[in-house]
């Protein structure tokens, strides 16, 4: 009987004692819970659209004393490759994957205003796609142009002939003014590019129009041809 008594005795106690461990242990997660709320775990920042390349696509108009004003149509097509990466959270972190974008486009070169061009004299200019952006260079032009792209076409006002540098040898001299680009010609007959220090400025309202710097209309040529 006092071995019975016993054994129920060290039974009681052990119970309180598992309880009072399981109380403890219920605070500790507790506790836990609301240190763990507080922890910042610093994860990459998800990104999306980084391009890692984009083809080039390049065609040349040629107008002459005869051409009409307005080029035949001019289809263009290039693609761009992206490096898509999507935040997994902890552990995985940043999974990336590429994405291809297809472009295409339709465009023509207009010159506005007629120009006088000598018998056996002809402008090339080259309209090319890149990636998603449309733009045009000369190759060998007689005037120098000013530039506006639209949906419909490339348009090219003539400012005058490009005039041949007088003062100092070696100058380049304007031969379109593309808004936020320069392009001169050189004696040599290349040509090279300059950034507008005083590019576009946007429209700041429907009444007042883009405000425009005209560029400068000579340039030092670097010994890099650039």
């Amino acid at each position: 009987m006092k071995i019975m008594i016993a054994v129920v005795s060290l039974l009681a106690a052990a119970s309180m004692a598992q309880a009072q461990v399981s109380f403890e242990q219920a605070l500790d997660i507790k506790s836990f819970k609301q240190q763990a709320s507080a922890v910042k775990i610093d994860v990459p920042e998800t990104k999306f659209g980084i391009p890692t390349y984009s083809s080039r696509d390049c065609k040349t108009v040629e107008f002459t004393a005869e051409s009409p004003l307005t080029s035949a149509d001019i289809s263009l097509s290039a693609m761009e490759t992206y490096q898509d990466c999507q935040n997994m959270g902890y552990p995985a972190g940043q999974i990336c994957f590429p994405r291809t974008e297809y472009f295409r486009e339709t465009t023509r070169v207009i010159v506005t205003a007629p120009r006088e061009l000598k018998p056996g004299q002809k402008e090339v200019f080259e309209v090319c796609l890149w990636g998603r952006f449309l733009n045009l260079r000369p190759v060998s032009a007689v005037y120098k142009y000013k530039t506006k792209t639209t949906f419909d076409g490339i348009y090219l006002t003539p400012k005058g002939l490009i005039e041949q540098p007088k003062a100092i040898s070696g100058t380049c001299t304007l031969a379109m003014d593309a808004g936020n680009t320069c392009i001169y010609r050189c004696p040599e007959g290349n040509f090279i590019s300059r950034p507008n220090p005083f590019p576009v400025i946007p429209a700041p309202n429907q009444w007042v129009g883009p405000i425009h710097t005209p560029c400068y209309p000579t340039a030092e040529p670097t010994p890099f041809g650039l």
